[in-house]
C-alpha cells in the first residue's frame, strides 16, 4: 500500500539564513510530529510527504526553500487550485499511490480541486482540535492504518 500524505504549511517556522529543505523550515505541531516520527526511524516507507504551502503550492519536504510569511487566505486558494490539482494528478499517477491523505485546515482545503476520479483513496484527517489530528497523523505515520480506516472520511464528500 502506498500513500501520499499531503500536509499543510505552519505560521511556526525556523528562521534560516539560507534556503533549507521543506521539513527543516517548518515546526509547527504537525510537522513535529513527523519529525519526531522520522528521528525514531518509525515513519513508513510506503508514505510519502509533500507539503501545501501558502506561498510555494505543492511541494517535496526535500524541496529548498527561503522563510516566508504568507497565509493561506480564499482569493490564494483559488488562485493556485488548478495547478494544485494538477500537480497532485501527476504525482499520483507517476506513483501510481493507493491512498491520498489530506491533513488541511480549511482554508488549505480550498485550495484542493475535484479529485473524485483520482484512481486513489483520497481522505482528509478529521477531529475536533489540533490533538486529536495529531494524534491520527502519529497513528497513520507510524503505520497503524486502522486509524487510516477508522479516523478519515472520504473526499468526495469534501473536496468541494
Amino acid at each position: 500500500m502506498s500513500i501520499l500524505l499531503v500536509q499543510s504549511c505552519s505560521k511556526s517556522k525556523n528562521r534560516p539564513g539560507e534556503p533549507v529543505n521543506a521539513l527543516e523550515l517548518y515546526s509547527g505541531y504537525f510537522f513535529k510530529i513527523i519529525k519526531k516520527a522520522i528521528r525514531d526511524d518509525e515513519l513508513q516507507d510506503e508514505i510519502d510527504i509533500c507539503v501545501l504551502s501558502a506561498e510555494h503550492g505543492l511541494i517535496d519536504t526535500t524541496d529548498e526553500i527561503s522563510y516566508y510569511d504568507r497565509r493561506m487566505n480564499p482569493d490564494r486558494a483559488a488562485e493556485i487550485r488548478d495547478d494544485i490539482t494538477t500537480e497532485l494528478r501527476g504525482k499520483v499517477a507517476e506513483n501510481d499511490y493507493d491512498h491520498v491523505i489530506f491533513n488541511l485546515g480549511s482554508a488549505y482545503r480550498s485550495a484542493i480541486g475535484d479529485l473524485s476520479d483520482l484512481p486513489a483513496s483520497v481522505q482528509f484527517i478529521e477531529g475536533d482540535g489540533i490533538g486529536y489530528k495529531g494524534h491520527t497523523l502519529k497513528q497513520i505515520i507510524r503505520g497503524n492504518y486502522s486509524s487510516l480506516e477508522m479516523e478519515v472520511r472520504n473526499a468526495t464528500a469534501q473536496a468541494n
